[in-house]
């Protein structure tokens, strides 16, 4: 009982990490914040339009690459699957 109580709370923080992480309100945004943050260079990052670029986050693309990505899923499940598959040093 107690191994099933464990993998439950293990699996609930996997679920919430991203946006407790991340500081948004679902895993989509989640996904997209880090998006928009691997994709933005150091110069970038510091000045107006970086902080723009992660504020105007609301999930949209984050929702359409996790459905491209997993589309048997249900989207917020998608959404943190793909948050961890997701690379850390990809660049475009």
């Amino acid at each position: 009982m107690k191994y099933l109580l464990g993998l439950i709370v293990i699996i609930v923080a996997a679920y919430f990490f991203p946006q407790i992480y991340e500081e948004t309100g679902n895993s989509c945004q989640a996904l997209e914040k880090k998006f928009v943050r691997l994709n933005t260079d150091a110069a970038t990052a510091g000045s107006a339009l970086g902080g723009l670029a992660l504020s105007l986050t609301n999930g949209d693309l984050g929702r359409d690459m996790a459905k491209d990505e997993y589309p048997s899923l249900p989207r917020p499940a998608a959404c943190v699957v793909a948050y961890y598959n997701f690379p850390e040093d990809w660049r475009p």
